[in-house]
Order: C-alpha cells, then sequence, then structure tokens
C-alpha cells in the first residue's frame, strides 16, 4: 500500500523528524555493531565517536533557528535509546563530557576530501580484498 504514495514526501518539520529518526537509527545500529557496547556507557571514546557521527551527518550553516537541529539533543536521545536507565545524573556528566570535548577541540567535522578518501578506501577494501 506505501509503494501507490511514493511520489509524496514529507516536508518541513515532517522532513525535519524524519531526518533524525533516521541518523539516530542509524548510530545505534553502528554503536550496537561494537561487541558489549553495553559496558562502554560512561567511554569518552564511545561518546566522540557519536558526537562525531552526529557533527558529520547535520549541517546547520546557513538555516534559520527555527530549522537548526540540536547536535546534543540528538546524542542524548542515543544514549537514552541505547541505556534505558539513562538518570539525570548521567544526562549531567554526558553533557559534561561532551563540553569537554568540544572546548578541546575534538568534535570538529573533516574536510570533504578526508571524508571520500578514506570511504573509497573503506569501499575497496571490503569488496575488493575480502
Amino acid at each position: 500500500m506505501s509503494g501507490n504514495f511514493c511520489y509524496i514526501n514529507p516536508k518541513n518539520g515532517l522532513a525535519k523528524d524524519a531526518k533524525i529518526n533516521g541518523l539516530i537509527a542509524k548510530i545505534i545500529q553502528k554503536v550496537a555493531e561494537i561487541p558489549n557496547h553495553h559496558e562502554y556507557k560512561n567511554n569518552m571514546e564511545l561518546l566522540k565517536m557519536v558526537c562525531l557521527m552526529v557533527e558529520h551527518a547535520i549541517d546547520n550553516t546557513g538555516k534559520k533557528d527555527k530549522l537548526r537541529i540540536d547536535k546534543k539533543d540528538i546524542v542524548f536521545s542515543v544514549y537514552t535509546r541505547l541505556w534505558n536507565g539513562f538518570s539525570p545524573s548521567d544526562v549531567k556528566a554526558l553533557e559534561a563530557n561532551i563540553a569537554y570535548l568540544h572546548e578541546n577541540g575534538q568534535i570538529i567535522k573533516k574536510g570533504i576530501w578526508s571524508v571520500v578518501k578514506h570511504s573509497v578506501c573503506d569501499w575497496f577494501s571490503r569488496k575488493i580484498l575480502n
């Protein structure tokens, strides 16, 4: 039945919500690939990985305030869905860790050439070498 309405796409707020939910699902899937990922709840490396994925996926440059996506809320959503028992003290600690990573310049968006180079090398190693 949904095939009949393939020409109808969400716009504005619906498109924004669909993009956010799709991104959260992709990040959760990537984190779930890590063995014993439930043990890394307070791990800075995992937090840095999630923050970098969010940073690369969302571009707020040149957008109005209403259409901007809050990246920190996405990280909180990912952590809340991964670990159901996420308390307010955990949220405060997570917020402090994000601020620490941001202040020390560890959450930066890589250049397009670097991303393309790593993507091609990854594809080459998965498809050709295996």
